[in-house]
């Protein structure tokens, strides 16, 4: 499988949360996973599932009702 340097999901929390296992089978140890179309409310259950996959959340951006997040493998 090949891997890349910056994976990308701008989508709802239900699908990235439904992706989590995929990332970090598409990442290096370098690589960068940025996800952002994600509601407040959502925001923790959607980290807690990367986390569950062996990433870890670097940063999270704000934007009116939305969130952003970094992250990178543990």
């Amino acid at each position: 499988r090949q891997k890349y340097d910056i994976v990308l999901a701008n989508i709802v929390a239900n699908v990235i949360i439904a992706l989590a296992p995929l990332v970090p089978k598409l990442m290096h140890k370098d690589s960068v996973f940025i996800s952002s179309g994600i509601i407040e409310d959502r925001l923790d259950e959607v980290i807690s599932a990367l986390e569950a996959q062996g990433l870890k959340v670097t940063k999270v951006k704000s934007g009116e009702d939305w969130r952003a997040l970094e992250a990178v493998l543990a």
